[in-house]
């Protein structure tokens, strides 16, 4: 193919084709906003640099990131930008920049490839801290930071900070779309995960990204260096590792890799903190944690290598074994200040039962006698009490029946290693002996049923006065450019196929699912998508209708996983949504076990 016809694919570019004054000799990596080239000038060959070529549309992130490197994003330790442009036309051609070519590794190969000294990687983790406190100072947020943006530099082992595609500054316009900015799950910081846990109803809301995200990230990445292994398995189920980042404490460094030395693992630690608070404020002050152990006594453990090596088998390392039971330990709850509930107001008719049950607590003893003997005939004496469960605490209600599956908790067909062992380390709750009350003493009749009154209407007010109300669906939203490019993959745009809730439960049953996170099950194969596939995303719970929109898919025989954009489909009219059954509440419905899916390009309201 020659250079002039490989132009044609801005994502696929061959080696010789020229973009503006520049000659690619290979790609170096291609995501769903840009591809990266490594590129000579076309007049002084031999020289190495990289161009980023931007492949969306829309050519504002990509504005936004040379605008973000060439004003304040400046610094000995941040990929510097050469030259700008916009290819193939100069004026309405996708942007381009063309950047230091850094010789080096990732964070995480550069510590198995090269096996470095802790002191190396402490040295290392102290300059990032530092360059992270300075363009904090500034206003400079990456967002994205993962072992993958931290090149070492063969020369020196100085890192270098790369990729600031999803970096922000202060004061630059809101380009997201979604709740939280583009990264990675399993580096996003506790507040992170919980903002959207509590917002996700709310698409317009935007997480306030800080320097404390940023200096998190950098505590995972140093951990992964460390020991082989991030703190919270990426392989694990999204909803289990949301729970594990926010809920458990992460082994110390030193539990899985004994040679990391004590300050070291204490400072990595410190920075995974679970509130943002009791994390380093500054990027000078992680600087400041990183450091102590070298100046301390004990500096003569940071000259070790990080690991062992396989005897015989030169420049071959031995990663520590992750542990069985890695979160024995939960992490300890912050006391959350009260908050004054909003009064709520009764409608009209519920004064007629208040009342009505004024009324019956005033009357004398000669009527509460009168409703003894009409309420207490054919009645059932010494009726056992019934015990509330201990999750949930329900009075007196019926068992839910065996269809009944909360979906928003995931079942785990067959979990991975890493899964299961979350699960296992789980705080155990002891099992509720039930025991046959002995029987007291008849109290007085009237007082017994006065009470049960009183009970019965106040709750029968309750429920009166919150009425199942529809709230909005979620506002439309198109579908991220990367979830098209792997339906595509998947030959799954536009085709609507079936799924159940719960593949163990009869196709023609019922479910309960609950408001939020969930998962379905495919049955059929949809283009390339194996029986049996999850899907998860969010469902919304409606007065009539149960809606779910789905971004994840992961493929039962191989477990890959793709970004998707799937919504939730009513069989039998093919319509959006599925019908609710009586029952359920306001954040729970009954609905069919077995819908049907449906890939979109966008998520309508």
């Amino acid at each position: 193919m020659s250079p002039e016809g490989s132009q044609v694919f801005p994502a696929a570019l061959q080696p010789g084709a020229v973009v503006g004054c520049w000659r690619v000799l290979g790609a170096l990596g291609v995501g769903g906003y840009g591809a990266v080239y490594r590129v000579e000038p076309l007049d002084a060959p031999g020289r190495s640099f990289a161009l980023k070529l931007s492949l969306h549309p829309d050519p504002a992130r990509a504005l936004r990131e040379m605008a973000l490197l060439l004003d304040r994003a400046w610094h000995p330790n941040v990929v510097r930008v050469h030259a700008t442009g916009r290819w193939p036309d100069p004026v309405e051609g996708l942007p381009y920049f063309v950047m230091d070519w850094v010789e080096g590794l990732a964070l995480h190969i550069w510590a198995e490839t090269v096996n470095p000294t802790f002191r190396q990687v402490a040295m290392v983790g102290g300059s990032v801290a530092m360059t992270l406190g300075v363009l904090h100072a500034r206003g400079v947020l990456h967002r994205d930071l993962k072992p993958e943006h931290l090149l070492i530099r063969t020369r020196g082992q100085v890192p270098v900070l790369i990729d600031f595609g999803a970096g922000d500054q202060a004061g630059a316009m809101t380009l997201t779309t979604t709740t939280l900015p583009p990264g990675t799950l399993h580096l996003r910081s506790p507040e992170a995960i919980r903002f959207q846990q509590r917002h996700w109803r709310q698409p317009e809301l935007r997480y306030p990204y800080s320097a404390a995200d940023d200096l998190y990230a950098l505590g995972v990445c140093l951990y992964r260096a460390v020991t082989g292994h991030y703190p919270f398995p990426p392989g694990q189920e999204p909803e289990l590792l949301s729970v594990a980042i926010t809920e458990r404490l992460p082994p110390s460094p030193r539990d899985i890799n004994p040679q990391v030395p004590e300050p070291l693992s204490r400072a990595i630690l410190g920075l995974l903190e679970k509130e943002p608070e009791q994390r380093p404020r500054t990027g000078e002050a992680a600087h400041s944690e990183l450091m102590r152990g070298l100046l301390s006594g004990g500096a003569a453990a940071f000259e070790a290598h990080l690991f062992d090596e396989i005897p015989g088998k030169p420049n071959q390392i031995r990663r520590p074994a992750w542990p069985e039971q890695p979160y024995l330990t939960p992490a300890p709850r912050p006391r959350a200040a009260p908050v004054a509930a909003a009064p709520r107001r009764l409608p009209a008719w519920g004064w007629v039962g208040m009342a009505l049950c004024l009324g019956l607590l005033l009357a004398g003893p000669g009527t509460w006698e009168v409703l003894l003997r009409g309420w207490t005939r054919h009645t059932t004496p010494r009726v056992p009490e019934s015990v509330s469960a201990p999750v949930g605490h329900k009075l007196a209600s019926a068992p839910d029946s065996p269809h009944s599956v909360p979906v928003a908790a995931l079942p785990l067909a067959s979990p991975s290693p890493a899964t299961a062992t979350s699960m296992v380390a789980l705080p155990k709750e002891h099992a509720l002996v039930t025991t046959k009350p002995s029987v007291p003493p008849s109290p007085k009749t009237g007082r017994t049923l006065k009470t049960a009154a009183i009970a019965s209407c106040v709750a029968g007010m309750a429920c009166a006065s919150a009425p199942l109300v529809d709230r909005p669906t979620p506002p439309a939203e198109d579908c991220p450019l990367d979830a098209q490019e792997a339906m595509q993959k998947l030959k799954i745009e536009g085709l609507q196929w079936s799924a159940m809730f719960e593949p163990s439960t009869r196709a023609d049953g019922f479910v309960t699912v609950r408001e939020g996170r969930a998962a379905v099950y495919t049955q059929g194969s949809g283009g390339r998508v194996h029986w049996g596939s999850m899907l998860t995303g969010t469902l919304y719970v409606g007065s009539k209708r149960v809606y779910g929109r789905f971004t994840q898919l992961r493929q039962k025989k191989t477990g890959e996983t793709f970004p998707v954009c799937i919504e939730l489909w009513f069989l039998d009219d093919s319509t959006r949504g599925i019908p609710r059954s009586e029952g359920g509440d306001e954040n729970t419905a009954v609905v069919p076990n077995m819908m049907s899916v449906r890939g979109v390009w966008r998520y309508d309201e």
